[in-house]
């Protein structure tokens, strides 16, 4: 590791400048996305519970992922991953059974029928109200709420084998989504009006995986804000029903509970009854309290962007560094940001070099398993070009910064820091 110190030790204030500049978010940018979230948060919600009873009844919490809040964002911060999570009745008996395709799950209700009775007898103790047995006004109310919850949670699942069903989940939700939107004025151009003390901001709904993205923008100081939020509808389990082999046992004590996520599917028989599982808040206790882990993420995504692999999604760079942390002791992330970075870019060479990423959680699911094995090839190449290039100029302090950098980024990086922190080097 010494060795490793030395050898790039030229790159280290280059890596860290980068980061900080291109890739580190504005604090002020930050604050005020952060206050404008909450919010729209704050008006909408409600709206949900107000508008659904079977959201108001399962509706527990936001949970805040993705890069954003996992420290590991490259870019403006703007758009935002929130699960809506939920939980089912324990009447139903909700029971986890490892499907077929790794990194998925099954959910059953093992019984349901119960969970019927239990609720027409609510409905039988609160009849309507007839001409001459009147009944009191919150009875009423309890006897309808319960029947709404009821036909609710019918309507999530297959009626047939009583599997949750993913197809079903995202359709409800988005029609709580619609019906709180509905609530609020529009503007001329079909847009929902929510005012905020930033002032008014103009929300519409788009589709796109498990999440319904709401776009809301407008002008702030003459500048235009727009944040994309994604609306996750996520269900959350217990200890109790942590999955077994081949998934990881669960090593965050602190953190017993995961998720199930509506990931659609293509090409699969009963692909509705497939559920992603989550395990954000366990990665990102993994991830806390390692220096050099987060921003040798960040600039593993920068390379990415630059060098345009579009088939490398964020998680599986992501997920190379998980694995990292298990091969490595503490010590090695409290390391210099070169050795670091180095030492993980050649980890990630090696994974598309045998092409298998495997999914943290379960290593029989190869993340990058469906991208094309030429254009895994391609990029393996590329990135084993970079390395042998930093490797053959180890005095070049701006050796890494042509594959972190655009053309113009590159030229003004070079003219700014030239000689500030790195000596003299002939600007090319």
């Amino acid at each position: 590791m010494s060795e490793d110190i030395k050898k790039y030790k030229s790159m280290e204030n280059v890596l860290n400048s980068i980061n900080k500049k291109c890739i580190s978010l504005s604090d002020d940018d930050r604050k005020r996305n952060n206050k404008i979230l909450k919010e729209l948060l704050d008006l909408i919600i409600p709206k949900m519970k107000e508008n659904d009873s079977l959201f108001k009844e399962m509706y527990k919490r936001v949970f805040y992922g993705g890069s954003y809040y996992d420290g590991l964002r490259v870019g403006q911060p703007d758009e935002f991953d929130l699960d809506l999570l939920m939980t089912l009745p324990k009447l139903v008996e909700p029971v986890l059974s490892i499907s077929n395709l790794p990194g998925f799950v099954h959910l059953k209700f093992n019984d349901f029928m119960t969970f019927h009775k239990q609720t027409d007898m609510v409905v039988r103790y609160n009849p309507r109200p007839t001409s001459w047995y009147p009944r009191p006004r919150t009875g009423i109310r309890k006897r309808q709420e319960t029947l709404r919850i009821k036909r609710g949670l019918v309507n999530l699942i297959d009626n047939k084998s009583y599997y949750l069903d993913t197809e079903n989940v995202r359709r409800w939700m988005e029609s709580v989504v619609t019906r709180a939107l509905n609530t609020f004025n529009k503007n001329t151009d079909g847009r929902y009006i929510l005012k905020t003390s930033e002032g008014p901001f103009y929300a519409k709904i788009c589709k796109g995986g498990p999440a319904f993205t709401m776009k809301v923008e407008r002008n702030i100081s003459n500048k235009k804000i727009v944040l994309d939020i994604d609306l996750v509808p996520c269900f959350i389990l217990g200890k109790d029903t942590w999955p077994s082999k081949p998934f990881r046992q669960n090593s965050v004590e602190t953190k017993p509970e995961y998720f199930i996520v509506p990931k659609p599917l293509k090409d699969v028989a009963n692909s509705s009854r497939y559920w992603r599982l989550s395990f954000q808040e366990q990665e990102r206790e993994i991830m806390e309290g390692k220096r050099a882990l987060k921003p040798t993420i960040k600039l593993l995504k920068r390379l990415r962007d630059i060098q345009n692999h579009k088939c490398i999604a964020s998680y599986y760079i992501k997920t190379v560094s998980l694995w990292q942390t298990d091969k490595r002791d503490r010590e090695f992330w409290n390391n210099s940001l070169s050795v670091v970075f180095m030492n993980i870019l050649k980890d990630y060479h090696e994974c598309l070099n045998k092409k298998n990423i495997p999914y943290y959680w379960n290593k029989n699911n190869n993340l990058i398993g469906k991208v094309k094995q030429d254009t895994l090839i391609n990029v393996a190449n590329k990135i084993k070009l970079i390395i042998d290039d930093i490797e053959k100029h180890p005095n070049d302090p701006f050796v890494i910064a042509k594959y972190l950098l655009k053309a113009d980024e590159l030229n003004n990086f070079k003219k700014e820091h030239n000689t500030t922190y790195f000596g003299t080097f002939k600007v090319k």
